[in-house]
C-alpha cells in the first residue's frame, strides 16, 4: 500500500444532534512525509519473568524521580528498569490475580499519583476474574503503594477503586493518565459489541449499546474521578464539573461513544484518545467535556456497519491484543452505512482530528505530545502510531484554525526499507523531559527504544 494513501481524513469538527442525521464518508487525503527518525534502544528482547520463553509484552511505562522507570508487562508483571538494566526481582506479581490472557485481558494501564515523590501511589489498570455467571472478567482500577526504594509494594497497600463487568474478552482499553487538576481520567471500552443481529444492526438504540448507554454501566467512554477523596461506599468521588454532575447518567462519566480507548494522554490540560475501529475507522480524538463520539452509531466520522460480518480465527503470535485475531472472511457481507434517526444519543457528536482507513486488521496506538529536545521538528506535536506491521507512526500538526482534520506527517524510520517498525506498536510513554519512547513486541521478545533524531 502507498504510504501517501494510508490516511483517510475527516472533514469536519462537529455533527450536532443526531436527530435526523445524515453523515457522510471520511474524505479522502493523503499524508505527508515526515521527518526521518531513529529508535534507539532502551530494553531488547524482553521476555516474561513469569514463564520462561514466553515474550515479554510491555504494554506501559512511567518514570522514578530517581531516573528509574517501571515497565508493565501484560502477562501481569511490574519491573524496575534502570541503566543497569532490569531488577532481578519484581516489584509486583499479578499473574494470579488475572484470569486467562485471551483476547485483551490482563495488565493494561499505569499511573503514577501526581504526588508520587510524596507518597509513593501509583494506579494499575488489569482484569480480574469473573464473580457473576455471565461476565468475561471485571476491569479493576487499584491503588498501590511502592517501598521508598521502588524495589516493591507495601503489602497490604493494594486498594480497589473501581471493579466493571466485562461482557467480553476484548474492547477493554485500559489507559490511565491524570488531569492538571489531579483527577484521574479511565479509559474503559464498551466491553465487546453485541448489537450486530437479526435486527439489522440497530440494537444499540433499540436496547442502549453500552458507550451510548449513560445510565446502566460505566463502559466506552472516559470516566474522571478523585482518587484522594473517598465518597460513601466509593473508594472515590467525582469532580463537580463533570458534565453529568446533576444530569441523567452516571456522574463518572467524562466523556462517552467509544469502542476502545485504547490509549489516552494529557498534555498541557489537553486530553487526546486513541479509538480502536471496528470495520472501518481509526480515530483519534480530542477529549471533551460532555463529548459523544459517536460510537456505534458512527465509527469516526462514518456512519457504522449495519450488516452482520463473516469472521474467522485465526493465530497471529505478533497480535498481543487479541492473539487469536479475528479475521475477516473474503466472501464477508459488506458493511453499509446506517445513519439511524433517533434523539437517544446525548451530547454533541465530535469527529476525530485524524483518522484512517483500517482495511483488514488495524489498531490505533494513542501516543503523547513530544516536548523534548532532541527533535525540534516535532516540537509540539502529537505523536501516535498503528500496531500492526509494518506499523507506521504518525505526527499532527495542530492547523491554526479550528478546522479538521489536522494536518498529519507519516515520519520515516531510520534503517527500515518500509519506513516502518515491522513489530507492533503497543504503547508510548514520555519522560519527564518530554522526551518520547516506544514500546513494542516481536516473536522474539520485547522492546523499549526512545524515539530520537536520525544521523
Amino acid at each position: 500500500m502507498d504510504r501517501r494513501q494510508f490516511l483517510a481524513l475527516g472533514a469536519t469538527a462537529g455533527i450536532g444532534g443526531l436527530a435526523g442525521c445524515t453523515l457522510s464518508n471520511a474524505v479522502e487525503s493523503q499524508t505527508n512525509n515526515g521527518p526521518t527518525v531513529a529508535l534507539e534502544p532502551v530494553a531488547e528482547g524482553i521476555t516474561s519473568p513469569l514463564a520462561e520463553g514466553e515474550p515479554g509484552y510491555p504494554v506501559g511505562m512511567t518514570f522514578l524521580p530517581d531516573g528509574s522507570r517501571l515497565v508493565i508487562g501484560r502477562t501481569g508483571w511490574v519491573r524496575r528498569h534502570t541503566a543497569d538494566g532490569f531488577d532481578d526481582g519484581l516489584v509486583l506479581n499479578l499473574a494470579d490475580e488475572l484470569p486467562p490472557i485471551k483476547g485483551e485481558r490482563g495488565l493494561l494501564g499505569i499511573a503514577l499519583h501526581p504526588e508520587f515523590e510524596s507518597n509513593n501511589r501509583f494506579y494499575l489498570r488489569y482484569s480480574s476474574p469473573a464473580v457473576e455467571p455471565d461476565e468475561s472478567h471485571r476491569a479493576v482500577l487499584a491503588e498501590f503503594r511502592t517501598t521508598t526504594d521502588f524495589t516493591g509494594v507495601v503489602p497490604g497497600s493494594e486498594r480497589e477503586i473501581l471493579s466493571i463487568s466485562q461482557p467480553g474478552p476484548v474492547h477493554n482499553a485500559g489507559s490511565l493518565a491524570f488531569d492538571g487538576d489531579g483527577n484521574l481520567f479511565v479509559g474503559l471500552g464498551d466491553g465487546q459489541r453485541t448489537d450486530l443481529g437479526e435486527d439489522n444492526g440497530l440494537w444499540w438504540y433499540q436496547q442502549g449499546g453500552a458507550a451510548q448507554n449513560l445510565t446502566d454501566n460505566l463502559r466506552g467512554g472516559i470516566l474522571r474521578i478523585d482518587v484522594d477523596t473517598p465518597e460513601g461506599d466509593r473508594a472515590y468521588s467525582v469532580p463537580s464539573d463533570n458534565p453529568l454532575v446533576g444530569e441523567e447518567g452516571r456522574d463518572e462519566y467524562y466523556a462517552w461513544g467509544l469502542r476502545n480507548p485504547y490509549r489516552i494522554s494529557v498534555d498541557r490540560g489537553q486530553l487526546y484518545i486513541g479509538d480502536v475501529g471496528e470495520f472501518i475507522r481509526e480515530a483519534v480524538y480530542l477529549g471533551e467535556s460532555g463529548a459523544n463520539y459517536g460510537w456505534p452509531m458512527i465509527e469516526g466520522s462514518s456512519c457504522g456497519a449495519s450488516t452482520s460480518v463473516g469472521h474467522s480465527i485465526s493465530d497471529n503470535p505478533l497480535n498481543i491484543l487479541n492473539p487469536k485475531t479475528w479475521v475477516a472472511q473474503t466472501n464477508r457481507v459488506s458493511p453499509t452505512k446506517v445513519c439511524p434517526e433517533t434523539e437517544a444519543a446525548k451530547g454533541e457528536i465530535v469527529q476525530p482530528v485524524v483518522e484512517y482507513n483500517r482495511p483488514g486488521s488495524r489498531f490505533v496506538t494513542g501516543g503523547y505530545v513530544y516536548r523534548g529536545d532532541e527533535l525540534p521538528s516535532l516540537s509540539g506535536r502529537y505523536l501516535f502510531g498503528d500496531g500492526i506491521p509494518p506499523a507506521p507512526l504518525f505526527a499532527l500538526n495542530e492547523p491554526e484554525s479550528d478546522s479538521r482534520p489536522w494536518p498529519v506527517d507519516e515520519l520515516d524510520i531510520a534503517g527500515s526499507s518500509s519506513g516502518r517498525l515491522n513489530e507492533q506498536i503497543l504503547s508510548f510513554a514520555r519522560d519527564p523531559e518530554g522526551e518520547m519512547y516506544l514500546l513494542s513486541t516481536a516473536v522474539s521478545g520485547g522492546n523499549i527504544r526512545q524515539i530520537t533524531a536520525a544521523e
